[in-house]
């Protein structure tokens, strides 16, 4: 089975490269800009998961 960390990783990673391909020239301001949007979707994507893990997603358990 596939991880979500694995996946989420991926998906920052294509679209770091993507961007920073896009839209800069030098090899430098690339390598600047790619680092720049993989850690701060990764990092976002963290932060928003650490901070929604005490509310759970599902109806309250049952007592036993």
């Amino acid at each position: 089975m596939v991880s979500h960390l694995l996946l989420m990783s991926l998906y920052a990673f294509q679209t770091g490269l993507f961007f920073a391909l896009l839209w800069k020239r030098t090899p430098r301001e690339r390598l600047i800009l790619f680092s720049q949007i993989f850690f701060s979707l990764l990092g976002g994507a963290l932060l928003l998961g650490w901070l929604m893990y005490p509310f759970p997603a599902g109806p309250p358990a049952p007592f036993p």
